[in-house]
C-alpha cells in the first residue's frame, strides 16, 4: 500500500489472540495549514445573511459562529471584504458553530492581510447587509427622516434622503441599534452613504440583523 492511500485507512493486525489497530497519522507536509483566528464574515445561506466568526480556517475550509440557522448540506457564501468572497458547503453544525468546506482551495494570505487600496482606487469594504428601515439623521435642532437600504459594521447606505453635505457629520438613529454619530461619505440625489466614527458592536449588530430578518419572513 502507497503512503498517501495509508493515510486515509485503518490497518488491523491480530496477534496472540489481541486485536491490534493502528490508526494512521496525517502527514504533516501535506495537511492544509490551519490557522487559529478571530475574524468577522458574512455567511449566506438561502438568500438570508447574516454575520459569523471564524475561529479558525484553513485553505479548504473554515469553523464558524453564528446565529444563522445551518444545516449539514447546505450551499453557502462567505465575504470577508467586497473583493473576497466564497462558496462552500456546510459538512457539520453543533449549536452556534459550524464547519465549512470551501468549493475551491482559498488565498489564506489573502484573506489575512490587511485591506488596502486596488490600482483602480478603490478599497474593499466589510461586508453589506440588506435591510429596509426608516432612521432618523440629526444635526442640531433639524430632524431628517430616510431609510436604511445596507448596513455594515461602519457604514449605512441611505434612500429617500435630503440633500446633505458630504463630510458633515449627524446623529444617526434607527431602531434597535444604539445612536450613532456619523459623517456623509457621499450623497447623490436621494441616496446617500454614512461612515460611523464608531463602528457598531459585532453582537449588537448581528442580534439586530437577526431579529430584522426573523420579522420579515412570511407567516
Amino acid at each position: 500500500m502507497d503512503s498517501g492511500n495509508s493515510i486515509a485507512l485503518e490497518a488491523c493486525e491480530e496477534a496472540e489472540g489481541d486485536a491490534i489497530v493502528a490508526m494512521p497519522q496525517p502527514d504533516r507536509r501535506e495537511a492544509p495549514r490551519q490557522i487559529s483566528v478571530f475574524l468577522t464574515a458574512k455567511i449566506t445561506a438561502s438568500e438570508r445573511e447574516l454575520p459569523c466568526r471564524v475561529l479558525n480556517i484553513s485553505s479548504g475550509g473554515a469553523k464558524i459562529e453564528t446565529r444563522a440557522a445551518l444545516q449539514v448540506g447546505d450551499a453557502v457564501r462567505i465575504e470577508f471584504r467586497s473583493n473576497l468572497l466564497f462558496g462552500g458547503t456546510i459538512r457539520w453544525q453543533k449549536g452556534t458553530h459550524a464547519g465549512i468546506a470551501f468549493d475551491q482551495p482559498v488565498d489564506l494570505d489573502a484573506i489575512l492581510k490587511k485591506a488596502g487600496t486596488s490600482i483602480a482606487r478603490i478599497k474593499p469594504r466589510l461586508p453589506r447587509y440588506r435591510c429596509r428601515v426608516p432612521v432618523s439623521l440629526e444635526s442640531g435642532q433639524h430632524t431628517v427622516r430616510c431609510e436604511a437600504t445596507d448596513i455594515s459594521l461602519n457604514g449605512v447606505r441611505l434612500e429617500r434622503v435630503a440633500p446633505m453635505r458630504p463630510g458633515e457629520t449627524v446623529s444617526l438613529a434607527i431602531d434597535g441599534l444604539s445612536r450613532h454619530r456619523v459623517m456623509i461619505v457621499w450623497n447623490r440625489g436621494e441616496e446617500a452613504g454614512v461612515r460611523l466614527l464608531n463602528p457598531f458592536r459585532f453582537d449588537e449588530l448581528e442580534g439586530w440583523l437577526a431579529a430584522n430578518q426573523e420579522a420579515a419572513l412570511p407567516c
